[in-house]
Protein backbone atom coordinates (compact mmCIF):
# COMPACT_ATOMS: atom_id res chain seq x y z
CA UNK A 1 0.00 0.00 0.00
CA UNK A 2 1.49 3.36 -1.04
CA UNK A 3 1.97 6.28 1.33
CA UNK A 4 -0.45 8.33 -0.81
CA UNK A 5 -3.33 6.03 0.13
CA UNK A 6 -3.23 7.54 3.65
CA UNK A 7 -3.38 11.16 2.43
CA UNK A 8 -6.25 13.23 1.11
CA UNK A 9 -6.10 13.67 -2.64
CA UNK A 10 -4.41 17.01 -3.38
CA UNK A 11 -6.83 19.73 -4.53
CA UNK A 12 -9.79 17.53 -3.51
CA UNK A 13 -11.97 20.54 -2.67
CA UNK A 14 -11.10 22.27 -5.95
CA UNK A 15 -11.86 19.15 -7.98
CA UNK A 16 -15.31 18.87 -6.40
CA UNK A 17 -15.88 22.62 -6.69
CA UNK A 18 -15.23 22.57 -10.45
CA UNK A 19 -17.97 19.99 -10.95
CA UNK A 20 -20.44 21.77 -8.66
CA UNK A 21 -19.83 24.98 -10.60
CA UNK A 22 -21.38 23.37 -13.64
CA UNK A 23 -24.77 23.79 -11.92
CA UNK A 24 -24.24 26.05 -8.90
CA UNK A 25 -22.47 29.37 -8.30
CA UNK A 26 -20.26 28.03 -5.51
CA UNK A 27 -17.14 29.09 -3.64
CA UNK A 28 -14.93 26.99 -1.38
CA UNK A 29 -15.18 27.52 2.37
CA UNK A 30 -11.77 27.88 3.99
CA UNK A 31 -12.60 25.44 6.79
CA UNK A 32 -12.54 22.64 4.24
CA UNK A 33 -14.94 20.29 2.46
CA UNK A 34 -17.71 22.92 2.29
CA UNK A 35 -18.94 24.93 -0.69
CA UNK A 36 -21.52 27.69 -0.70
CA UNK A 37 -23.46 30.00 -3.02
CA UNK A 38 -24.19 33.73 -2.56
CA UNK A 39 -27.02 34.75 -0.21
CA UNK A 40 -30.44 35.05 -1.80
CA UNK A 41 -33.72 35.63 0.07
CA UNK A 42 -32.06 35.08 3.46
CA UNK A 43 -30.49 31.74 2.55
CA UNK A 44 -27.62 30.22 0.64
CA UNK A 45 -27.09 26.75 -0.76
CA UNK A 46 -24.38 24.75 0.99
CA UNK A 47 -22.62 21.53 0.00
CA UNK A 48 -20.51 19.32 2.23
CA UNK A 49 -18.34 16.23 1.92
CA UNK A 50 -19.64 14.40 5.00
CA UNK A 51 -16.84 12.54 6.75
CA UNK A 52 -18.04 9.10 7.79
CA UNK A 53 -15.85 6.10 8.61
CA UNK A 54 -13.70 4.76 5.82
CA UNK A 55 -11.93 6.38 2.88
CA UNK A 56 -14.95 7.46 0.85
CA UNK A 57 -17.61 9.97 1.84
CA UNK A 58 -21.08 11.05 0.69
CA UNK A 59 -21.94 14.56 -0.43
CA UNK A 60 -24.66 16.37 1.51
CA UNK A 61 -26.41 19.52 0.36
CA UNK A 62 -28.90 21.97 1.82
CA UNK A 63 -29.59 25.48 3.08
CA UNK A 64 -27.96 27.87 5.50
CA UNK A 65 -30.44 30.54 6.71
CA UNK A 66 -29.21 33.92 7.93
CA UNK A 67 -32.09 34.26 10.43
CA UNK A 68 -31.58 30.98 12.30
CA UNK A 69 -29.34 31.21 15.36
CA UNK A 70 -28.22 28.08 17.19
CA UNK A 71 -28.21 27.57 20.92
CA UNK A 72 -24.53 27.18 21.78
CA UNK A 73 -25.02 23.84 23.56
CA UNK A 74 -26.71 22.38 20.45
CA UNK A 75 -23.62 22.82 18.29
CA UNK A 76 -22.15 19.67 19.84
CA UNK A 77 -23.41 16.22 18.90
CA UNK A 78 -25.21 15.72 22.21
CA UNK A 79 -27.12 18.69 23.68
CA UNK A 80 -25.78 19.54 27.14
CA UNK A 81 -28.45 20.96 29.44
CA UNK A 82 -25.90 22.42 31.84
CA UNK A 83 -24.80 24.75 29.04
CA UNK A 84 -28.28 26.11 28.34
CA UNK A 85 -27.64 29.83 28.68
CA UNK A 86 -29.51 31.29 25.74
CA UNK A 87 -26.19 32.14 24.07
CA UNK A 88 -26.85 32.13 20.33
CA UNK A 89 -24.50 31.57 17.41
CA UNK A 90 -25.18 32.60 13.80
CA UNK A 91 -23.49 31.20 10.72
CA UNK A 92 -23.39 34.01 8.20
CA UNK A 93 -19.83 34.53 7.01
CA UNK A 94 -17.65 32.80 4.44
CA UNK A 95 -15.80 31.05 7.27
CA UNK A 96 -18.83 30.20 9.40
CA UNK A 97 -21.21 27.89 7.55
CA UNK A 98 -23.83 25.45 8.78
CA UNK A 99 -26.34 23.26 7.02
CA UNK A 100 -29.52 24.16 8.83
CA UNK A 101 -31.51 21.69 6.73
CA UNK A 102 -30.00 19.21 4.30
CA UNK A 103 -30.55 16.39 1.86
CA UNK A 104 -28.47 13.27 1.18
CA UNK A 105 -28.11 10.79 -1.67
CA UNK A 106 -29.44 7.96 0.48
CA UNK A 107 -33.16 8.16 -0.45
CA UNK A 108 -32.22 8.39 -4.11
CA UNK A 109 -29.98 5.33 -4.14
CA UNK A 110 -32.14 3.17 -1.87
CA UNK A 111 -29.76 3.15 1.10
CA UNK A 112 -31.39 2.69 4.52
CA UNK A 113 -29.40 5.05 6.75
CA UNK A 114 -31.21 4.02 9.94
CA UNK A 115 -30.82 0.27 9.36
CA UNK A 116 -27.62 -0.25 7.35
CA UNK A 117 -27.53 -3.91 8.38
CA UNK A 118 -30.35 -4.49 5.88
CA UNK A 119 -27.75 -4.23 3.12
CA UNK A 120 -25.21 -6.85 2.19
CA UNK A 121 -21.46 -6.29 2.11
CA UNK A 122 -21.61 -6.19 -1.69
CA UNK A 123 -24.38 -3.57 -1.61
CA UNK A 124 -22.39 -1.36 0.76
CA UNK A 125 -19.41 -1.55 -1.57
CA UNK A 126 -21.61 -0.71 -4.54
CA UNK A 127 -23.10 2.34 -2.78
CA UNK A 128 -19.67 3.65 -1.85
CA UNK A 129 -18.07 2.94 -5.21
CA UNK A 130 -20.80 4.63 -7.22
CA UNK A 131 -21.98 7.50 -5.01
CA UNK A 132 -19.33 8.25 -2.36
CA UNK A 133 -16.25 10.36 -3.10
CA UNK A 134 -13.01 8.38 -2.72
CA UNK A 135 -11.01 11.04 -0.87
CA UNK A 136 -7.62 9.40 -0.39
CA UNK A 137 -4.77 8.74 -2.80
CA UNK A 138 -2.71 10.73 -5.28
CA UNK A 139 -3.83 13.28 -7.85
CA UNK A 140 -3.59 10.91 -10.79
CA UNK A 141 -5.86 11.51 -13.78
CA UNK A 142 -7.69 8.30 -12.88
CA UNK A 143 -8.48 9.45 -9.33
CA UNK A 144 -9.51 12.93 -10.45
CA UNK A 145 -11.82 11.55 -13.10
CA UNK A 146 -13.34 9.12 -10.60
CA UNK A 147 -14.13 11.99 -8.21
CA UNK A 148 -15.65 14.04 -11.02
CA UNK A 149 -17.81 11.09 -12.14
CA UNK A 150 -19.15 10.47 -8.63
CA UNK A 151 -19.96 14.15 -8.05
CA UNK A 152 -21.77 14.29 -11.41
CA UNK A 153 -23.87 11.27 -10.36
CA UNK A 154 -25.00 13.20 -7.28
CA UNK A 155 -25.91 16.43 -9.06
CA UNK A 156 -29.32 15.21 -10.35
CA UNK A 157 -30.22 14.36 -6.74
CA UNK A 158 -29.18 17.84 -5.63
CA UNK A 159 -31.19 19.55 -8.37
CA UNK A 160 -34.26 17.47 -7.55
CA UNK A 161 -33.94 18.17 -3.81
CA UNK A 162 -33.58 21.93 -4.26
CA UNK A 163 -36.53 21.97 -6.67
CA UNK A 164 -38.68 20.18 -4.09
CA UNK A 165 -37.49 22.40 -1.22
CA UNK A 166 -37.60 25.93 -2.59
CA UNK A 167 -40.46 27.50 -0.61
CA UNK A 168 -41.16 27.82 3.11
CA UNK A 169 -44.14 25.49 2.75
CA UNK A 170 -41.94 22.91 0.99
CA UNK A 171 -39.27 23.12 3.67
CA UNK A 172 -41.69 22.90 6.59
CA UNK A 173 -43.38 19.87 5.01
CA UNK A 174 -40.01 18.18 4.43
CA UNK A 175 -38.92 18.84 8.00
CA UNK A 176 -42.20 17.41 9.28
CA UNK A 177 -41.56 14.20 7.35
CA UNK A 178 -37.99 14.09 8.70
CA UNK A 179 -39.25 14.52 12.27
CA UNK A 180 -41.76 11.70 11.86
CA UNK A 181 -39.13 9.43 10.31
CA UNK A 182 -36.60 10.11 13.05
CA UNK A 183 -39.08 9.68 15.90
CA UNK A 184 -40.28 6.41 14.37
CA UNK A 185 -36.68 5.22 14.62
CA UNK A 186 -36.51 5.92 18.37
CA UNK A 187 -34.67 9.22 18.14
CA UNK A 188 -35.46 12.83 18.85
CA UNK A 189 -34.66 15.28 16.04
CA UNK A 190 -33.43 18.27 18.04
CA UNK A 191 -32.16 20.08 14.95
CA UNK A 192 -35.24 19.47 12.81
CA UNK A 193 -37.56 20.87 15.48
CA UNK A 194 -35.26 23.85 15.97
CA UNK A 195 -35.10 24.72 12.26
CA UNK A 196 -38.81 24.10 11.70
CA UNK A 197 -39.51 26.41 14.62
CA UNK A 198 -37.63 29.32 13.05
CA UNK A 199 -39.06 28.58 9.60
CA UNK A 200 -42.54 28.68 11.14
CA UNK A 201 -41.64 32.05 12.66
CA UNK A 202 -40.51 33.27 9.23
CA UNK A 203 -43.86 32.00 7.91
CA UNK A 204 -45.57 34.12 10.62
CA UNK A 205 -46.93 31.06 12.39
CA UNK A 206 -45.69 32.15 15.79
CA UNK A 207 -47.71 29.61 17.79
CA UNK A 208 -46.19 26.68 15.91
CA UNK A 209 -42.76 28.30 16.10
CA UNK A 210 -42.83 28.54 19.88
CA UNK A 211 -44.28 25.04 20.17
CA UNK A 212 -41.40 23.55 18.16
CA UNK A 213 -38.67 25.38 20.07
CA UNK A 214 -40.33 24.55 23.40
CA UNK A 215 -40.27 20.84 22.52
CA UNK A 216 -36.49 21.06 22.12
CA UNK A 217 -35.93 22.51 25.60
CA UNK A 218 -38.43 20.14 27.20
CA UNK A 219 -36.34 17.20 25.98
CA UNK A 220 -33.36 18.32 28.04
CA UNK A 221 -32.76 16.61 31.36
CA UNK A 222 -33.90 18.36 33.42
CA UNK A 223 -36.40 20.06 31.09
CA UNK A 224 -35.84 23.77 30.49
CA UNK A 225 -37.96 26.72 29.44
CA UNK A 226 -37.21 28.69 26.29
CA UNK A 227 -34.66 31.36 27.29
CA UNK A 228 -35.80 34.96 26.85
CA UNK A 229 -33.04 35.64 24.30
CA UNK A 230 -34.34 32.79 22.15
CA UNK A 231 -37.96 33.95 22.45
CA UNK A 232 -36.89 37.42 21.34
CA UNK A 233 -35.20 35.97 18.24
CA UNK A 234 -38.35 34.01 17.37
CA UNK A 235 -40.43 37.19 17.54
CA UNK A 236 -37.79 39.10 15.55
CA UNK A 237 -37.99 36.53 12.75
CA UNK A 238 -41.79 36.76 12.78
CA UNK A 239 -41.45 40.49 12.05
CA UNK A 240 -39.20 40.00 9.01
Amino acid sequence: MSEDSFNLIPDLDNIICDVLKEEFDVKICEKGHYWFTPWENHCRKVFNLYLLKGNSYPLYWGYNFDFIPWENCMLSINPKPWNVTGKLVYHRTEKSIKMDFYGTPFPYIGYNFYSPSLHSYEEHNSFRRNYFVNAYGDNSKENIELIRTVVKRNIPFMLDWFEKNKTLDNLIDSLTRKIIECENNNGFPFGAYWVRGFLNAKHHNIESAISDIARVYKRFDPPAEIPEKVLKKIYDVDKM
